[in-house]
């Protein structure tokens, strides 16, 4: 995938990014066409005309905060996730060359010449790293409506629970203050039957797609899975996700047997956002295939507050305690949820390899990359750590990294086989 950028054509190269992304999720799988509803969701977030004249009342930076709040108190979540090159180059005045990517291009989306999607809004920022509280600090001097939400960094504090809870408190006062309509109980429940059908359906998704291996790629599944944070009516979208994992059992095509024996790799560690998908296409393009992603924005999907019907805690009790269990984001000291969850795709097996991602100046993920070395080391499965950031530059230099790990994983496996016979 190659994406050409002029320097004194910014607007041009941000929607030049996600334009070829989608050009290529769609090459890859235009045939499945329950598929194209999706692609046209993160197509009409991101396009110029429609960011232009939108006006969310809520957003929200990143994804670790509770969306069920949100929606109680009668607003939509509007997510920023950070994806996007154009939108880091929008903040080169703003913060310093080195920030990371994310932090880079929320700040471009918030703080542009182009629009100004926090006209009208209450912003959330969870501070998540040091960043995060830099970027806070720069929206609110830019005038904008912002409320921070700090999150514990130590789960097995005894205390922690309770600095929890307060924060959520805090951010529900203001919620209901911003829109008028208070988080009652019913609101709440609502909003986690919403929320959590959702992620059901998403569940449904990620094991149809175990099923039939190879029918669509694996940068198309997270692209699925991302528009989640892009859509504007959820429950329509919840509709058409169930439609897709319809259609996708239903389907007959026969898969190769070279597209179901490419090696698997588990990505893990910084998010991939879309529109910025240089990490799956080139994962896909020398021949891997990407068997199970793992990152902050996909383990909330198998956060549940409703699973077990014994549960007797009030609607907002259980919806933030299951956040904050669940939640995998670079807040915590030891992100043991993350490490947890790793361990539960090693013993499910079917991964060949990991892929473990690190956006530059995200070196709270590269504190964890030992212990995940070690965790994968015990069944002899290759780490792989990929440090980049949101420039195509460098994608030549990380093909060669990558074909000669894939290499690494085809012999692996040879021997595996042969020790097997």
């Amino acid at each position: 995938m190659t994406v050409n950028y002029e320097k004194n054509q910014p607007f041009n190269s941000y929607e030049s990014e996600y334009m070829d992304t989608l050009r290529t999720l769609f090459n890859e799988n235009s045939q499945i066409e329950e598929l194209r509803y999706f692609l046209n969701t993160i197509y009409r977030y991101f396009k110029a005309d429609n960011i232009k004249k939108r006006q969310p009342q809520v957003i929200v930076l990143g994804s670790s905060i509770p969306e069920e709040l949100i929606y109680a108190a009668g607003a939509k979540p509007f997510w920023i996730l950070g994806g996007s090159l154009g939108t880091v180059a929008w903040s080169d005045d703003l913060v310093p060359r080195d920030t990371d990517p994310v932090s880079r291009s929320m700040l471009g989306f918030l703080l542009n010449d182009h629009f100004d999607l926090g006209a009208a809004a209450l912003i959330i920022v969870p501070i998540t790293c040091d960043s995060s509280r830099k970027m806070a600090y720069l929206l609110r001097a830019a005038g904008k409506k912002v409320v921070t939400v700090d999150i514990p960094p130590d789960k097995s504090d005894p205390l922690a629970g309770l600095k929890w809870r307060d924060q959520m408190e805090q951010l529900a006062e203001k919620l209901a203050d911003h829109t008028g309509r208070r988080l009652s109980k019913k609101n709440l429940v609502q909003a986690t039957q919403l929320v959590e059908t959702a992620r059901k359906l998403m569940r449904d998704f990620i094991q149809v797609c175990r099923q039939k291996d190879g029918l669509i790629s694996g940068a198309l599944r997270m692209a699925v899975l991302n528009s989640y944070y892009y859509t504007t009516d959820l429950r329509g979208w919840c509709g058409q996700l169930r439609k897709l994992n319809l259609e996708l059992l239903a389907n007959r095509q026969v898969i190769s047997a070279a597209a179901k024996s490419k090696p698997k790799v588990l990505l893990i560690g910084s998010p991939v956002v879309l529109p910025n998908y240089k990490i799956p296409f080139l994962i896909g393009d020398i021949g891997l295939s990407i068997g199970a992603t793992l990152d902050s924005s996909i383990q909330k999907i198998y956060a549940s507050s409703t699973r077990h019907k014994a549960d007797k805690r009030d609607p907002f009790t259980a919806i933030i305690e299951t956040h904050y269990r669940y939640d995998c984001s670079a807040a915590y000291a030891q992100n043991e949820i993350l490490f947890q969850s790793a361990r539960w795709h090693l013993e499910q097996g079917g991964i060949d390899g990991v892929v473990f991602h690190v956006l530059k100046g995200q070196i709270e993920y590269d504190f964890e990359l030992e212990r995940f070395e070690q965790l994968f080391g015990t069944a002899t499965i290759p780490v792989f750590r990929l440090e980049t950031d949101y420039q195509y530059q460098d994608v030549e230099q990380l093909r060669i990294r990558m074909e000669a790990f894939m290499e690494m994983l085809t012999h692996h496996r040879y021997r595996e086989e042969k020790r097997a016979v």
